[in-house]
């Protein structure tokens, strides 16, 4: 769909916005991983230059433009995100931000997710200060998701989390990880799944790199051993956690 005349004063002001703050370092393209940045708790970037369009984005809400303002976003119109899209295409910026918080978690946040998880956790992801991870697979269920064992007792006022996930990419790096966990043995296989939120420096969770023959692997076993999850870290309904996961990987083909 061609812009219209309408949407010329905001193109012009987003090209004079990435004239000043966008780093000519951050133009053209990367040439590995380490230009990557993933932000976190404890981020590392590959110099200032990585750090200040990080931040420069973040702070428009740029990291991602199409989500609310109040959670972190930018508030944007679909035309709008287009255009900022093509202003970006135009220079050659670099992605200021891979998550797995802005790919997957937050839109199943912004659809299943209670006001409260929302304004907790919304805003961090699109600052760049909390990195994701994803605990679906598991070695004894093969491609399917739903024959997950990973349990996740009701404890009264926590859930108690044991079991494992296998190809966790970047577990050994994530702050946090979205997890699928039987919360009902008793209920039919594709129910009886809660999708968990919780802390991977929770006392019980350890992670163990897979060296794949390169020597080299984003990927991890993660083990979870009595693990304590607050009761309201739950997104969507106990129980329907399946709904949600299955959204989440609509979105990520999507993406």
């Amino acid at each position: 769909m061609p812009d219209s005349h309408a949407d010329e004063p905001f193109r012009r002001e987003v090209r004079a916005w990435l004239d000043t703050h966008c780093p000519l370092e951050m133009r053209g393209p990367a040439d590995g991983e380490e230009d990557h940045c993933w932000g976190g708790r404890n981020p590392e970037f590959k110099n200032d230059a990585q750090r200040r369009w990080m931040e420069a984005m973040a702070a428009r809400g740029w990291t991602v433009p199409d989500w609310p303002v109040e959670y972190g976003g930018g508030g944007l119109s679909s035309g709008q995100c287009r255009i900022l899209k093509q202003e970006l295409a135009r220079i050659e910026a670099r992605n200021p931000l891979f998550s797995f918080g802005i790919s997957m978690l937050g839109p199943a946040l912004l659809k299943f997710g209670t006001e409260e998880q929302k304004r907790r956790f919304l805003p961090e992801i699109a600052r760049g200060e909390i990195r994701w991870c994803q605990g679906y697979s598991e070695p004894n269920a093969g491609s399917d998701l739903a024959a997950l064992q990973t349990r996740a007792d009701d404890k009264g006022d926590h859930w108690l989390v044991n079991g494992q996930k296998i190809w966790t990419s970047y577990a050994d790096k994530a702050d946090w990880i979205f997890c699928l966990t039987r919360t009902d043995p008793a209920a039919p296989k594709h129910r009886g799944i809660s999708f968990l939120l919780f802390d991977m420096a929770s006392p019980g969770v350890t992670t163990r790199p897979i060296r794949l023959i390169s020597g080299l692997s984003p990927f991890c076993e993660t083990f979870f051993d009595d693990v304590r999850v607050p009761k309201d870290q739950v997104v969507g309904e106990v129980g329907k956690g399946w709904d949600v996961a299955k959204f989440l990987l609509g979105h990520e083909r999507e993406m």
